[in-house]
């Protein structure tokens, strides 16, 4: 290369020889330059190339303040104790806490911290006009109250498909009667319902299935022949059926579970409706011009089927056993009753808040506010035991339920009240009483005549005299239903399927075989009758 004559050429050699790859110290040989000098060009060179083009010097940015810096600890706070939570329900948070600012702001900050998800497309659903469908299903959720022990609730939703207007209640099960329960509070806070829901094959809606075609529970068709709407049970295994109930869940939890917390049911269910009332109520549907589901919901309501007069009865009716202390037990809780009716198999009636308890001509003899499930608790009205009972029960009520049974019983008692101490009395008593969980009445009455008139007044006695005389009853009731939870322990949801008759024409016939298949049609007269017994 020749010596260069200018700058310029000088710079431009050193530039191409450096990218050829020749060291700086060969370069700086062949132009007659220092290394430093090499150094200096190539450094240059490269700082030219990544400098902007502009007269004017870059200012520093200035960091401008926001309304956001003052709450940004508590917004940190938020997403690191809910790191699902949704910027609108940060922005709920902030609102409470007298920030001015508006969602948008919350939203990019929000996004800047947390980066957006990438959305899948949704899939395409069926469009129904007004009041014409609705959707139904159930989600468990476990719940940590702040002055409750935890409980796993059972989240039920019935969402209007046209106006996107849903629906939420919690109950402590999935049965039959909680998902009528939870309709009726729907149909009463929408003020309506469609004429078609779907369900799923959830045991209360539908029984089994025979091929294609779900078999209803006949108690739950009689609640929708009462509110005049057609359940529909979808495809099994495939949720997408219902899509507006099972997003309704994730609304759910990414709206009011994220971020709120709750000291009891009661406050539970007090945040739940606000919540619907002022968040999901309003919120806009982007397929509806960014409209109101409440907005949506007044185009729809005319279309729905109104309500009757009263409301379904959907109550639980089933009968329980008054136990020697004068209680009846339901979901590990105990209510008291008059004594008088200690060991009698009584009607009991359950609602979601209460409890009744009937006698035997069905009158009322107790109410009781329902207690939460399985907290272990007695619940004892003053006028069905005395406060000054501390443990079973005293002579004198045992002499009120001793008269109840006949004059038998009461001569029978006061015979024994004066040949034994009133302590052993009142225990062998109180045994006796027992007996008429197994022992009809008219059959107790001789038995205690026989005891006395011997003599034996203590409650092996009588127990031995009417195993010897008398037939232990049955209530049919009571009986069917522990005979029911034990049957659907044993067989759960299985079911027998019939088989291909196909795979009947593939089994090989004895009478001959062919040398390919080894197997052969039978013959025609081995398809007639011919009275005798084939061999096995």
């Amino acid at each position: 290369m020749a010596t260069p004559s200018s700058p310029p050429e000088t710079i431009h050699n050193v530039v191409l020889l450096a990218r050829e790859g020749m060291s700086r110290r060969a370069i700086a040989r062949s132009q007659h330059l220092s290394r430093n000098t090499v150094r200096k060009i190539l450094a240059a060179h490269g700082k030219a190339r990544t400098k902007s083009h502009s007269v004017l010097e870059a200012k520093p940015a200035s960091k401008r303040v926001s309304k956001l810096d003052e709450h940004r600890g508590r917004i940190d706070g938020l997403l690191t104790t809910f790191p699902d939570i949704t910027a609108q329900r940060v922005f709920e948070e902030l609102r409470a806490a007298g920030f001015l600012g508006g969602y948008t702001g919350v939203k990019t900050l929000v996004r800047a911290v947390r980066p957006r998800p990438v959305v899948t497309p949704s899939m395409e659903t069926t469009v129904y006009g007004p009041g014409e469908m609705a959707e139904n299903d159930w989600s468990p959720y476990r719940i940590a109250f702040t002055h409750a022990p935890a409980r796993i609730l059972q989240g039920f939703s019935y969402a209007l498909v046209n106006s996107h207007r849903k629906h939420y209640s919690f109950h402590d099960r999935a049965d039959l009667h909680a998902l009528m329960d939870g309709h009726v509070k729907a149909f009463t806070g929408l003020d309506g319902l469609a004429r078609q829901c779907k369900y799923d094959s959830q045991k209360p809606v539908v029984l089994r299935w025979e091929g294609n075609q779900p078999i209803y529970n006949p108690r739950f068709i009689a609640f929708a022949t009462y509110y005049e709407f057609l359940p529909m049970a979808v495809r099994r295994g495939h949720p997408n059926d219902k899509p507006r109930v099972e997003r309704s869940f994730w609304e759910l939890e990414q709206s009011f579970f994220n971020g709120r917390k709750f000291r009891d049911e009661a406050d539970l269910a007090a945040q739940l409706a606000w919540w619907m009332e002022n968040v999901c109520d309003k919120r806009k549907q982007k397929r509806s011009g960014q409209r109101m589901a409440i907005e949506l919901f007044e185009t729809e309501r005319p279309a729905l089927t109104p309500l009757p007069s009263h409301p379904y009865d959907t109550a639980r009716v089933l009968y329980r056993l008054c136990d020697l202390e004068g209680y009846v037990a339901w979901d590990g809780n105990w209510y008291s009753l008059p004594y008088e009716h200690v060991t009698d198999i009584l009607p009991v009636r359950v609602t979601a808040a209460e409890l009744f308890v009937y006698a035997a001509d069905l009158k009322c003899i107790a109410r009781h506010e329902l207690r939460r499930k399985g907290a272990g608790e007695k619940a004892t009205l003053p006028e069905h035991r005395p406060a000054r009972v501390e443990r079973g029960a005293d002579l004198e009520q045992l002499r009120r339920a001793f008269e109840g049974l006949g004059e038998a019983a009461a001569h029978f008692l006061a015979a024994m009240e004066k040949a034994l101490p009133a302590k052993q009395a009142g225990y062998h008593a109180r045994r006796i009483l027992a007996l008429r969980e197994r022992y009809d009445t008219v059959d107790l009455l001789p038995a205690l005549a026989h005891a006395e008139a011997f003599g034996a007044f203590e409650q092996f006695a009588v127990g031995r005299i009417l195993l010897a005389r008398a037939k232990p009853r049955r209530l049919d009731e009571y009986v069917a239903e522990a005979t029911a939870r034990k049957l659907e322990r044993l067989i759960a949801n299985s079911s027998t399927e019939p088989r291909d008759l196909a795979e009947y024409d593939e089994l090989p016939c004895w009478p001959g075989k062919t040398p390919t298949t080894g197997a052969a049609p039978c013959p025609s007269s081995d398809l007639q009758p011919t009275g005798k017994k084939p061999r096995v």
